[in-house]
């Protein structure tokens, strides 16, 4: 237990350091401004699933939007809170099926790889998402181990938890039965008869609680938003070859950018030495892996990085199990070998986890991760210094600001910052800006101060209307392939 407690303290160091360094992401802002809404009027905890997204990472943010001013801040608490629940799950786990020694390792790799501390310090449902993927692995193995009804109830409620975070929480609940594979075919009639009923709660649970999302008039956009991810089957017979090997180069390509390509030949001696010793343990390691990995693959239309962090706990348990077997043989040349490669992936992932904490830009995430989180309009340099702008203006002025787009980065990450301001009016006005909205014209006629928020590859206003704004400030994102992108502020002009 005491290891235990230093691991999660040592994982709340590296997570908590410097933990709004990074501006606030696209989803980050829609998700935050949604657990606004949803506090100040609980009729609209449902507001979520307008976008096709469930709504307990929303649900479960409340109480942190609560307890901390900062709403970045407290969005992203939860997901540190989410990880470290990983983390303890991922330690149970591992004692579980090998030995404290190995749940040690694996619980240290939890707490160093890039993969996992990225995604734990943003307020994504990701880093939820995995902790109900480990959970549900390991309370699934004690259900199988020893059925009882308190355990299939509990698993019901995890499977339930991560349908209500996100769509492929079905994951889990479909992966379950792959269970049985640990046992002799023999011995399986028996077994099944044992879990029948605990599973059937499991079950039930489970669609209870994801059931509850039909008590929105919006639940059929569950459905609809997620088919705009996903290829049909159509689109896959016509076209899957095309598609398929570029899919899995790339997906394998991020993974291999967070992991680092020195872990790769001592997976293979992992998944080679369960294969020859029947260690059935870490085939079903691996299912949990590969399954996600192949549909996504398969069917993915629009795919990130992130989608594949539900798979990084079993990658780091089967390298725990991996280098617990090659350190202890017998062969000197082979443990020499395995040695050099742990420190190579290892001194990889702390010059990676450096950077993420001190100075992300430096950070040697995949082009796709830096185009979102770093470069692009998706990145939200400079909203928090313009919502403290116009927090600090005189609170007997009306504020009228428009910005680019309808949701994401703008406008919901100025709503988030200045929930609350009741004389500060923001809305989106599309993208590309190309000319001035009528309402920011309307509120200068009104005598109301008006402002317009746009990053400079979206604003395309011509220069003879120019004269109408003043610049207030311009705010630079690090500089990608494809140059330099600034957030611009601009207040308008009386005529």
């Amino acid at each position: 237990m005491l290891i235990l407690l230093f691991l999660s303290l040592i994982f709340l160091i590296t997570r908590l350091l410097n933990l709004t360094l990074l501006p606030v992401f696209a989803d980050e802002a829609i998700y935050i401004h949604w657990a606004q809404v949803i506090w100040h009027d609980a009729a609209n905890r449902f507001i979520s699933l307008s976008d096709g997204k469930p709504p307990l990472f929303m649900w479960l943010m409340v109480p942190f939007l609560k307890a901390f001013s900062d709403p970045l801040l407290a969005g992203r608490l939860l997901s540190v809170l989410s990880g470290l629940l990983g983390l303890i799950g991922a330690y149970l786990l591992t004692k579980k099926l090998f030995s404290k020694k190995v749940a040690i390792l694996a619980s240290v790799f939890v707490v160093l790889q890039p993969f996992l501390l990225f995604y734990d310090r943003l307020a994504l449902v990701d880093s939820m998402l995995t902790a109900f993927g480990v959970w549900s692995f390991y309370v699934a193995w004690l259900l199988f181990e020893k059925p009882t009804i308190g355990k299939g109830i509990i698993l019901g409620t995890l499977w339930g938890g991560a349908m209500l975070t996100k769509p492929t929480g079905v994951y889990f609940p479909f992966l379950t039965p792959a269970f049985m594979f640990l046992f002799p075919t023999k011995k399986w009639l028996d077994k099944i008869k044992k879990l029948l009923f605990p599973s059937i709660l499991a079950s039930g649970y489970a669609l209870g609680f994801f059931n509850v999302l039909r008590l929105s008039p919006a639940f059929h956009m569950l459905g609809s938003r997620s088919a705009d991810y996903m290829r049909t089957f159509q689109e896959f017979l016509s076209n899957g070859l095309e598609y398929i090997p570029d899919t899995a180069k790339v997906m394998f390509l991020w993974l291999v950018s967070y992991f680092s390509w020195w872990m790769i030949p001592i997976l293979a001696a992992g998944l080679i030495l369960a294969f020859k010793k029947r260690k059935k343990e870490i085939g079903l390691l691996f299912l949990w892996i590969a399954v996600p990995f192949i549909v996504q693959v398969l069917i993915g239309k629009i795919i990130y990085p992130r989608y594949l962090l539900i798979t990084a706990p079993f990658f780091l348990i089967i390298l725990s199990w991996t280098l617990d077997k090659l350190l202890t043989q017998k062969r000197v040349l082979l443990k020499v070998f395995a040695g050099i490669l742990t420190v190579l992936f290892l001194a990889n992932w702390l010059y990676f986890d450096f950077r993420l904490l001190t100075n992300p830009a430096k950070a040697p995430l995949d082009h796709a991760e830096k185009e979102q989180y770093l470069y692009q309009w998706s990145a939200g340099f400079g909203i928090r210094e313009i919502a403290e702008y116009l927090k600090n203006l005189p609170k007997d002025k009306q504020i009228v600001v428009g910005t680019e787009g309808y949701f994401g980065t703008l406008p919901n990450g100025l709503q988030i910052y200045l929930d609350g301001e009741k004389n500060i009016d923001i809305f989106g006005v599309g993208q590309p800006i190309v000319s001035f909205n009528q309402k920011l014209l309307d509120a200068l006629d009104e005598k109301k101060e008006a402002y317009l928020v746009v990053n400079n590859t979206r604003f395309k206003i011509g220069e003879d209307q120019m004269p109408r704004l003043e610049l207030i400030g311009e705010y630079k994102k690090p500089k990608g392939p494809k140059g330099e992108e600034k957030l611009l502020f601009f207040k308008f002009l009386s005529p």
